[in-house]
């Protein structure tokens, strides 16, 4: 092979592998908490969690808190009518593999000191 032909397959190379950590940072990441529960994560820092039996999806969560035994889910959905304005935030809680139930603020928060933060998006409630 001459040299040309040589530089040539190596830029091919370079650029080849630029492309594939591209589309690879595009694809999301999944974690399976202690629960069964999964918390997936987008490129673009959106997070969503899907339940054990893979019936339920909970879009728009901007952060999730996990203990062994219990996980805690912050919402922050956005109104549907223009302005598109964000709403209060919301708080679920699941303990076990149990299904998740609505939960006050001050109630999430209280329990927030017990629990570690898995996941968390630029739009929390809580910093």
């Amino acid at each position: 092979m001459n040299r040309q032909k040589i530089i040539f397959l190596v830029v091919l190379g370079a650029v080849a592998v630029f492309i594939a950590a591209m589309v690879r940072s595009m694809l999301p990441t999944h974690q399976v908490l202690a629960n069964g529960y999964q918390v997936s994560v987008g490129g673009k820092g959106e997070t969503w969690v899907r339940t054990p039996d893979r019936k339920a999806l909970i879009t728009e969560v901007t952060s999730v808190w996990a203990s062994s035994d219990r996980m805690l889910i912050e919402r922050h959905p956005t109104d549907e009518k223009p302005p598109f304005k964000l709403l209060d935030c919301t708080y679920q809680l699941g303990e076990g593999r149990g299904p998740l139930r609505a939960i006050s603020n001050a109630e999430a928060r209280t329990m927030m000191a017990g629990l570690r933060r898995e996941a968390a998006s630029p739009k929390t409630c809580v910093k």
